[in-house]
């Protein structure tokens, strides 16, 4: 059983668009104007520009919004401001859409729309069918949504409507996505982006790229899916267009874990689920802790799997949503499968059937519907032609030979006109493949300046953060350099007093002061000299190095001995036990040994430190060891070393791998080792993370994917 998350993205319609272009800040400062006149509560400008507010809280921040909308329902009524009553009505509906409590949304969809047709409130009405027609998808009811949405698309047709006949475009793709039918979805995607590009929605065009970019995933086009989500994500971080930002991250997540890059997948999802919590986001919040699960399980992380899939799981029950609910229950029980829990398993399964077959069986009744329909039409058309047919025979009869001219003559001007008008549609489509072409060159430009922009911000950034540390790692040696060298040269001024005076054992305290003094600027200088060898190793480029088959487990069996005995070499009573735990089924793998090898060989050696450590805080009941293990698991190598020494304390570990941080004494570590290791396995395409083990002493485990 496999998970599948849709993160297509609907459109919400506001009544107002001018909601959409005004941004927050325009519409308070305008607010904090008009609250200067009297009677400002009762002014209908006042009350549609909170309206305005309304709508983007209810998109943004829908607790805010339904602490302010009782208020302003209240103004509107007071004032007779029945347009306003019909908006809030709809803002009350959009709140509770981001919510995922589609029951209350579609209660105030409803209660907007009457109030609109009774008013006359027409330009409303085409939204408000949308937005009824959204809360029938999200419970996955397919042919009452797509009924809805065609209705709303005709009446925006009628009073041209754009920004409503764009979103109409674009959840009628979404319910042909929920269906199967990736090509008639790509169709509806591009003419939303069409649409877009002629009005100049930036919002809209980020949203079509993002739809279409998840119809290539479904298509299995991986490539093409990635180059429409990279424009999406662009212009959405362009514009800081939060909520589409969010679908983007969890479109990513879906695409990096389909291409097999665990991390970045695990990285998409978890940004999608803060920025849907922010948000309060239920729908985006069950679509990113799905796609955790996904990522943990595969990982072989089944607990937190697990806890992640039950989570998503509540939400979905929380809103009802159909698709989330198939999809959430899906996922649980595949977890229980692999944990080998078969009857919760299939319980879940059970679940998910439920709702998968619910799904399959309206889009059955949709089918027939459409069948009797169709057949309905044929009938009627059979009757119409047997009666045509009928009257032709008494005309050909009594008029033959006219008939036959006027045929001819109408079948020569109905050429010619249909030439004509061939052509003069040839040259409107030209003109227009023109203007589309030339805009997509100018987004295109810009997208690459913002990019080129970005990166180079980002590189100055990282210089900075270098040079920094650099400067202060360096800057503490240096200084007991000067110090000393301070010192020494006052106890030479007085040395060579005493020496004048004849004082022997003066000189002599003197001389010893000067000896432990020059000791010590020698010991900081080898210090300050170590720190730059590892920045030169840091600077140093493995992208000419070649990757060769190596036997990793010999490889960390080597570097184990050589730790141990270098150690040995330098403290006779250092003594520790090792132990490895080899997954001999792995064979070789391709790595650049070397660069490993240094990794495996800094893991061990500060391993070694902490049990010595621990060995002399504890003494002599204490017995130090040091593990190495490998174990090979679904398409990647897992390296391990454990000990039991003095472990790494929670409020550090997240920054074990940053440069110049380390947890030796001063003056024993220069803060480098675990940075380089961190940026060798990132450069391998692997990662490495450091845990608490069972013992309290530290697990350092590497994943190196496994390329052919």
């Amino acid at each position: 059983m496999k998970s599948v998350i849709n993160t297509i993205w609907c459109i919400l319609l506001a009544v107002s668009v001018q909601a959409q272009t005004e941004s927050l800040f325009q519409l308070n400062t305008k607010l904090k104007l008009l609250e200067e006149k009297e009677n400002y509560k009762f002014d209908t400008v006042y009350l549609n520009t909170l309206i305005k507010i309304s709508f983007i809280y209810a998109d943004n921040y829908p607790d805010s919004a339904l602490l302010r909308l009782p208020i302003l329902e209240r103004n509107c009524t007071s004032a007779g401001h029945e347009k306003g009553e019909v908006d809030v009505y709809n803002v009350y509906g959009n709140t509770y859409q981001t919510k995922g409590d589609f029951g209350k949304a579609l209660k105030y969809y409803e209660k907007s729309y009457r109030l609109a047709q009774k008013i006359g409130y027409k330009k409303t009405l085409p939204g408000l069918l949308g937005n009824i027609a959204l809360v029938y998808l999200n419970q996955g009811n397919y042919p009452v949504a797509l009924e809805r949405f065609f209705e709303s698309l005709k009446e925006a047709e009628s009073i041209g409507d754009k920004q409503v006949i764009l979103s109409s475009h674009n959840n009628i793709g979404t319910i042909y996505f929920y269906q199967g039918k990736m090509n008639d979805a790509e169709i509806a995607y591009q003419k939303t982006l069409k649409i877009a590009l002629e009005i100049k929605d930036t919002s809209s065009i980020a949203l079509a790229y993002n739809n279409m970019g998840e119809v290539n995933l479904e298509q299995n086009n991986p490539s093409k899916a990635l180059q429409n989500l990279s424009v999406a994500y662009e212009l959405a971080n362009l514009k800081n267009y939060s909520g589409i930002l969010l679908a983007i991250t969890n479109t990513l997540g879906d695409t990096y874990f389909r291409l097999d890059s665990t991390q970045k997948a695990y990285d998409f999802f978890q940004n999608a689920l803060l920025l849907s919590e922010q948000r309060d986001n239920a729908r985006a919040t069950c679509k990113a802790l799905i796609g955790l699960a996904k990522v943990h399980q595969r990982k072989g992380l089944k607990n937190e799997a697990l806890n992640d899939a039950m989570r998503a799981l509540q939400k979905a029950r929380e809103m009802g949503q159909a698709q989330l609910l198939r999809d959430a229950y899906e996922i649980v029980a595949d977890i229980y499968e692999d944990l080998g829990d078969g009857s919760s398993a299939f319980q879940y399964y059970r679940n998910f059937k439920i709702y998968d077959d619910s799904l399959q069986s309206l889009e059955t009744e949709r089918i027939v519907a459409n069948y009797k329909a169709e057949n309905e039409f044929s009938k009627k058309e059979l009757e119409f032609e047997r009666n045509a047919l009928k009257q032709r025979w008494l005309m050909y009869a009594a008029l033959a030979a006219m008939v036959t001219l006027v045929v001819i003559v109408w079948i020569v001007n109905r050429n010619r006109k249909w030439l004509r008008l061939t052509y003069k549609e040839l040259q409107q489509k030209n003109v227009t493949i023109e203007g589309q072409k030339l805009q997509a060159e100018q987004t295109l430009s810009m997208l690459k300046a913002t990019q080129s922009q970005l990166i180079l911000s980002e590189k100055m950034a990282s210089l900075g953060e270098l040079t920094a540390g650099i400067a202060h790692e360096i800057q503490n040696p240096l200084n007991f350099v000067n110090n000393f060298s301070e010192v020494n040269r006052e106890l030479i001024s007085e040395l060579v007093d005493e020496v004048e005076k004849g004082n022997i054992e003066e000189v002599k305290l003197l001389a010893t002061d000067i000896k432990e003094n020059s000791e010590k600027i020698n010991h900081h200088g080898k210090r300050a000299d170590a720190i730059v060898k590892g920045m030169l190793q840091h600077s140093r480029s493995t992208n000419n190095a070649t990757k060769e088959p190596t036997d990793i487990n010999a490889l960390a069996n080597e570097y184990l001995r050589l730790a141990y005995h270098g150690l040995r070499a330098k403290d006779k009573t250092f003594n520790a036990t090792m132990k490895t735990d080899f997954d001999e089924s792995i064979g070789n793998i391709n790595i650049i040994p070397q660069d490993i090898g240094r990794v495996i060989l800094n893991l061990i050696t500060n391993a070694f430190c902490a049990v010595d450590e621990k060995k002399k805080q504890t003494g002599n009941d204490y017995e130090p060891t040091v593990l190495v293990s490998t174990k090979k698991r679904n398409n990647e190598v897992v390296i391990t070393v454990s000990d039991n020494g003095t472990g790494i304390p929670d409020a550090i570990r997240e920054k074990i791998f940053q440069p110049f941080f380390t947890t030796k004494p001063t003056g024993s570590g220069t803060g480098l080792g675990l940075s380089l290791a961190y940026d060798i396995i990132k450069a391998q395409g692997g990662e490495v993370k450091a845990e608490k083990n069972a013992t309290g002493g530290a697990s350092f485990i590497i994943y190196l994917p496994v390329i052919n």
